[in-house]
């Protein structure tokens, strides 16, 4: 699986969008994104997560080709803050495609106000943690169990990739 990748807002309602890139990972990619073994996503979660309004949730989509292959989100906690979480399927993991959702996210957030980032993850995986402090100035992290809980700062645009389109 090669070629180009892009990267697009995600619009509302884009259920077939959420599915696709959940169908794609393994039962150990879900467990580290969703923090549970999830076999399906609920009607209530996939709802709340298919209801990006552009203002307190935004997200933004990888396709390679028709293909979704990732999807990186912000839903606003705060005035200034979001919780960021970002997943990538499978056969598309370590090619650069959680860095760019994240940069994406990240100016869409900027756009909108959104000064800091929250994002809680596994201690285990140890790749979305480089993933995120490789993108956000980490100003502040700690552990509870087995989560890390990261706040960053969104405010170093000349790294964030323009809005895309």
């Amino acid at each position: 699986m090669t070629g180009p990748v892009r990267v697009r807002e995600l619009r509302p309602g884009e259920f077939d969008v959420l599915d696709a890139v959940f169908a794609g990972l393994s039962p150990t990619s879900r467990y580290q994104r969703f923090h549970a073994p999830l076999l399906q996503l609920t009607p209530q979660s996939r709802e709340r997560l298919a209801a990006v309004d552009g203002r307190t949730h935004l997200a933004v989509a990888a396709f390679a080709g028709t293909t979704p292959v990732g999807i990186a989100r912000l839903i606003r906690v705060g005035d200034y803050c979001a919780e960021l979480a970002v997943e990538v399927v499978d056969a598309w993991q370590r090619r650069g495609i959680g860095t760019r959702l994240l940069r994406a996210v990240a100016a869409l957030g900027a756009e909108a106000g959104i000064r800091t980032v929250e994002a809680g993850v596994l201690a285990e995986n140890i790749g979305a943690q480089v993933v995120f402090a490789s993108v956000f100035p980490i100003t502040d992290f700690a552990q509870d169990g087995p989560v890390i809980r990261f706040t960053a700062a969104v405010a170093d645009t000349t790294r964030i990739e323009p809005r895309a389109a």
